[in-house]
């Protein structure tokens, strides 16, 4: 650890602004240092990727990565250590994880793992919520409601936000957020009224503007000296109390309007008199929503990239200037030049066995990994915390796929990881989960043969845990996140010992 970490460290994105950002924890505020537990405060950044339907080959590194086991659930799981394979200037783990040799570098394959076998045990179809635990905001007729996704439940723990001092936005949501053959495609999912936890659980609005998002989590102080303002709250609580207790023909469902209403006015207010101070800051100067507005932006997948760079330069701002600590990133650009039918014509030929449309579906995942995942996380392990650790370290970044192998199907949902959540997770594994006597019947190659694993419910108990949010917080007694549910005809490839225990720290994963 560094005894002398510097003041300063200075953070060039690719949008051409500079950040100049202190470290040191006397100059937080007196509230903030009071109730801040020690160590820099912990972050979390959710990627996403539309289809999925990589071959198993094609995405995770070979078995003879796989060096230690132990038997966990009726199974013998194993793991190993991430070495990049270098040829020129060129590191590979795998096909689809493949980049440039000074991105995945072995210090930062160190900090990254790929989790195999961890699945989704029912027919999913397309879906948004499933990434983060609304299994129900799906295209498919599920027997349950819509639930908060967990990146929700921390932006509304008081463990997580312990001190909203420094807090502009709880959560940054940002994406495009349309599929022709879906409509709205939206990862995050919460409370209408979220400080009480009841309402209707809605999807979240999405930025799309990265000028804009750098805006609403970077206000300049105050120096006008102005005295403050009333409480937004203040003057209209008196009508509102007056509305909801003294009009009979108030229905249950427009009392609710009332109470979210409040609730938002409520959420506004204390933003507005956040006070922030991070150095100096010079604003960008490229805005993502030009990026997507130029000539040819569909078909080019460096200008994917780069759309999604300006934004991955705005969150390691808000992280470093402590304005928010949450990040979802909903990418539905296909990072391919293919002009036609990407959905009918390659993600659903992704199963035949010429592997052409497969091959298109892998170089486009592997773009998103280099040009998107590795950019963000390399900006993040630039920027050094005052104990001397970085960004990355204290951050949990998981790129996750709509499917599995087999499209519509979550099994084997790969889960691509950088950073130790502050030392809760070990780093720099590959670990597989699969139990390999259960395989699942699929129509691909017959050297592609699907495995089912243990439940990604107990994946995202772990995050929840990894963020210091504790399990009393989220758990209703069913153990994990998300709704406990399993397909009848899939019951017998998911005995009772892998629904059990979903609290747990995954073997491998948990430090």
């Amino acid at each position: 650890m560094r005894t002398n970490p510097r003041r300063r460290q200075f953070l060039r994105g690719a949008a051409g602004f500079t950040l100049a950002i202190p470290f040191l924890e006397s100059l937080q505020s007196e509230r903030h240092a009071r109730a801040e537990p020690l160590g820099p405060p912990k972050r979390f950044v959710a990627m996403t990727t539309a289809h999925g339907a990589i071959w198993g080959s094609n995405m995770y590194p070979g078995d003879g990565m796989l060096t230690d086991q132990m038997n966990y659930k009726g199974r013998t799981i194993k793991s190993g250590a991430l070495v990049p394979q270098l040829n020129g200037s060129t590191a590979s783990l795998s096909p689809v994880l493949t980049a440039d040799a000074s991105k995945l570098t072995a210090a930062i394959a160190a900090k990254l793992n790929v989790v195999r076998g961890l699945d989704i045990p029912f027919f999913i179809g397309h879906h948004g919520g499933g990434h983060l635990g609304n299994f129900a905001a799906s295209d498919e007729d599920l027997p349950f409601g819509k639930i908060p996704t967990i990146d929700q439940i921390m932006a509304w723990s008081p463990s997580f936000y312990s001190d909203l001092a420094t807090i502009l936005m709880r959560s940054m949501n940002v994406g495009t957020g349309v599929f022709s053959y879906l409509g709205e495609y939206q990862i995050s999912w919460g409370w209408s009224n979220p400080q009480t936890q009841s309402g209707s659980v809605d999807g979240l609005a999405l930025e799309h503007s990265s000028m804009s998002l750098f805006e609403k989590i970077f206000v300049p102080p105050d120096e006008t000296g102005e005295p403050e303002r009333p409480l937004i709250v203040d003057r209209v609580l008196e009508d509102y109390n007056r509305m909801r207790s003294g009009n009979k023909r108030l229905s249950t469902s427009d009392r609710q309007r009332l109470d979210d209403h409040l609730a938002r006015l409520d959420e506004l207010e204390r933003k507005l008199n956040v006070q922030v101070s991070c150095g100096d800051i010079t604003p960008p100067t490229k805005d993502s929503s030009d990026v997507y507005d130029s000539n040819g932006y569909f078909l080019d997948a460096q200008k994917h990239g780069e759309y999604w760079s300006l934004f991955n330069d705005v969150i390691v701002a808000a992280f470093a200037c402590d304005t928010s600590r949450i990040a979802t990133m909903e990418a539905l650009e296909q990072f391919s030049a293919f002009a036609g039918d990407w959905h009918n014509d390659v993600a659903h030929q992704g199963h035949l066995a010429d592997g052409d449309a497969q091959e298109t579906l892998w170089t486009a995942q592997q773009l998103f990994f280099e040009g998107v995942f590795l950019d963000l996380v390399n900006k993040l392990d630039a920027v050094q915390e005052a104990d001397g650790s970085t960004l990355l370290d204290n951050t949990l970044v998981q790129w996750t796929q709509e499917s599995g192998p087999l499209a519509l199907y979550s099994l084997s949902h790969p889960v691509i990881t950088a950073g130790a959540a502050g030392n809760f997770f070990r780093t720099g594994s590959y670990v597989d989960y699969r139990n390999m006597n259960t395989p699942f019947e699929s129509d691909l190659p017959t050297n592609e043969v699907v495995h089912t694993g243990i439940l990604y419910q107990q994946w995202l108990s772990n995050v929840l845990q990894a963020m210091g949010v504790p399990t009393s917080e989220f758990d209703a007694g069913g153990g994990g996140y998300g709704v406990m549910h399993v397909d009848p005809y899939w019951a017998d490839l998911y005995p009772s010992a892998v629904m059990q225990g979903l609290n747990e720290g995954l073997p491998f994963l948990k430090a």
